[in-house]
């Protein structure tokens, strides 16, 4: 079953928040687009699904904290 990514919408607007594309994630963490792709399909790495709009492709985008607590993990 797949998780939806929830956004904090209350109180003021805030900054855009920040999104990565596949493409984008790598570049952080250096790595490979493939192992980005990978890891998203296995469920270690969330990500949110775009849906195509008016013949777009859609994709996935990644919060930057997801990618950080695959990467690095989130514990000791």
């Amino acid at each position: 079953m797949e998780e939806q990514l929830s956004f904090d919408v209350s109180g003021e607007p805030s900054a855009k928040p920040e999104f990565l594309t596949i493409a984008d994630a790598p570049q952080r963490v250096r790595c490979c687009e493939r192992t980005i792709r990978r890891a998203i399909d296995s469920g270690a790495l969330r990500a949110g699904r775009i849906r195509a709009v008016d013949g777009k492709r859609g994709g996935f985008r990644i919060r930057p904290s997801d990618l950080e607590t695959w990467m690095y993990g989130d514990g000791p």
